[in-house]
């Protein structure tokens, strides 16, 4: 599980060498760093911590690729995933592309992009930052270009039972916190929204 850490004004900067202005579901303003003036003070940055390193050729650099490739999953991603505590102002993005999860968590000063394995795994990140923080709400979500197109959620009460209306998860059943419930609502989430 390879994770990066990076301030909020380099994080900008990569999505925005990537060609995007934004990563859907995230606030506008944490992009707002990258700007013209600012770009060789975080270019300085950027290769002080290692994520970009000046190439052979004039004005041409070498990236970290690893990074670079989780950063191209939550810039154009097929779903989105959301999980928040409604009691605590908390809240995890995860984003899908093909086979490839990435969790993105931002603080007031930094930005950790995750590669996450699968589904299991989505499942378990989300049980432990939102253990004991309900009620809870978990959104999966369709993208279809800088938007969502339609989505499915999970509801989270104060005493953790899961309610979906996932056809496949016993709807309106009760069912309980844990890796596999969680794991289960993303995966038939996702398939629900590809066959609709």
């Amino acid at each position: 599980m390879a994770s990066f850490t990076l301030e909020t004004d380099e994080f900008a900067a990569m999505v925005g060498f990537l060609n995007a202005k934004k990563i859907v579901g995230m606030d506008e303003r944490l992009f707002a760093s990258f700007t013209e003036e600012n770009l060789p003070r975080i270019m300085a940055k950027l290769q002080e911590h290692g994520w970009m390193q000046p190439a052979d050729r004039k004005n041409t650099w070498h990236t970290n690729e690893d990074l670079l490739q989780a950063l191209a999953v939550a810039v154009a991603p097929r779903f989105a995933i959301l999980a928040r505590s409604k009691a605590q102002p908390k809240s995890i993005l995860f984003y899908v592309a093909d086979k490839d999860f990435v969790q993105i968590v931002v603080t007031s000063d930094q930005v950790v992009v995750t590669n996450i394995r699968d589904e299991n795994q989505v499942g378990a990140c989300i049980v432990t930052f939102l253990d004991a923080a309900w009620p809870a709400e978990i959104v999966v979500a369709r993208v279809r270009g800088e938007a969502f197109d339609a989505g499915r959620v999970a509801l989270v009460d104060e005493h953790g039972g899961v309610h979906t209306t996932i056809r496949s998860l016993s709807p309106d059943a009760e069912l309980p916190w844990n890796e596999a419930t969680i794991a289960s609502f993303v995966r038939e989430a996702m398939g629900e929204l590809v066959r609709d």
